[in-house]
């Protein structure tokens, strides 16, 4: 007991309170010795390690930055959540960083997209665990005016988008959930080309810019990473279909390429985040966007000084070009072999987490709106909720326990982008 207890003082003094010279023990006051050690290990519960520790990553689809201070503020909520467990959460360097790092055992968990959940349940069976599935809320176009996401949906979205029937587009949401989200494809309208010093993209002069002119126009692609199903995979299926059959390349890459080849390629350029992309769209550094159902929001609801501010003429600037395919919404995953205790308590976290401050009560109302944190800060404790942080995050609105075959077609897409992309 004796033994076990100096142990325990060594190692919790030394870590708590740089103590330095050991422990001596007397006959005589051992049973005090032991009481008060006894009584002591009690009073420092959580001074080492405040219980089960768990670390989670996020992908970085936003600006990490960011992406971080949100991450630090949510992981105490998680813990109030999840009682036992300590949770920490990082930011990974890549997509695909992360979908490694979890694979390896060395984060426990992970917000993984569709094609990051696809990619290692087929190339490493059994190194990563679905966990839940996320719920967004919708965009009011795709899901109250014009629902559904067949190709005629999405075509008819992607015209009131630019305005069609006098429809006035602006990003807003809707507090209707949806399993579901589309990569689309984005340029500056030619008027803003222009004030760019840049050639339009519209030659015949119809009003709609179609992939041929996109094409034609030597048009550089800001992509994400190969694994991001919005930013690469989905948009390489696009252009397949439509007869590019040779995928994206980088400059250097396509001006290798025969011409006859080149006529089937793509440039692209990969963007580190999507404000990134938005900025770079603006500016004319790239032509073309892709990204998930509209990377634009962020850049129209800027947070600066604690405040959003409304900057919705990237809205009327850009032109919706396509809306592709839907796409499984986002997973939470557990390296495969992590106990069952954390990966029930990741979803326990999450899922208190994700109601903490609904933000269907009254986040939605001025969220479309660029709305404070203080605005989600339900118990006026002074910290935003967790469904705001989440919602801002991810977008993500709700947490069910996740279904391995929802995800069959996203393995499908995986495996014919490796098949033909940059064939």
């Amino acid at each position: 007991m004796v033994s076990i207890l100096s142990d325990f003082f060594l190692t919790t003094a030394v870590d708590c309170f740089s103590y330095k010279g050991g422990i001596k023990f007397s006959m005589k006051k051992t049973l005090t010795s032991v009481v008060t050690l006894a009584l002591l290990s009690l009073s420092l519960t959580g001074c080492g390690n405040k219980g089960k520790k768990i670390h989670l990553q996020l992908v970085p689809s936003n600006d990490p930055a960011a992406l971080m201070t949100r991450a630090k503020a949510l992981a105490p909520i998680l813990d109030k959540y999840a009682p036992g467990y300590s949770f920490s959460i990082d930011v990974g360097a890549s997509y695909a960083a992360t979908t490694t790092a979890l694979a390896a055992g060395q984060i426990d968990g992970g917000f993984l997209t569709a094609s990051g959940y696809a990619q290692r349940t087929i190339e490493q069976p059994g190194a990563v665990s679905l966990l839940l599935s996320a719920g967004r809320a919708g965009y009011k176009v795709q899901a109250d005016d014009y629902k559904g996401s067949d190709e005629a949906a999405r075509e008819i979205q992607r015209k009131h988008r630019n305005g069609a029937d006098g429809y006035v587009y602006r990003g807003e949401q809707s507090k209707t959930l949806v399993n579901f989200y589309c990569s689309v494809v984005f340029t500056l309208k030619d008027s803003e080309r222009t004030a760019l010093s840049k050639p339009t993209l519209d030659k015949d002069g119809d009003g709609e810019i179609s992939l041929a002119e996109r094409h034609d126009g030597n048009a550089v692609w800001g992509t994400r990473g190969a694994t991001s199903s919005a930013g690469y995979i989905y948009p390489t299926k696009y252009l397949y279909d439509k007869g590019y059959t040779k995928g994206f390349f980088d400059k250097a890459a396509y001006d290798k390429l025969s011409d006859a080849d080149k006529k089937l390629a793509r440039i692209n350029a990969t963007q580190k985040s999507y404000p990134e992309m938005v900025d770079n769209l603006r500016n004319g550094v790239i032509d073309v966007a892709v990204g998930f159902f509209d990377i634009r929001y962020g850049s129209a609801f800027v947070q600066t000084d604690s405040k959003y501010h409304n900057d919705a003429s990237v809205f009327t600037k850009t032109y919706t070009a396509a809306v592709l395919d839907p796409i499984r919404n986002d997973t939470v995953c557990a390296y495969g072999k992590l106990e069952d205790d954390k990966k029930e308590a990741i979803k326990k976290a999450l899922k208190g987490a994700v109601q903490d401050g609904s933000i269907h009560d009254n986040g939605i109302k001025k969220g479309a709106k660029g709305a404070s944190e203080t605005d989600y800060d339900l118990d006026n404790d002074g910290q935003p909720s967790g469904a705001y942080l989440l919602y801002q995050i991810y977008s993500h609105t709700s947490y069910i326990d996740g279904k391995d075959s929802d995800y069959d077609a996203a393995r499908d897409r995986y495996r014919w982008t490796n098949e033909h992309a940059g064939k």
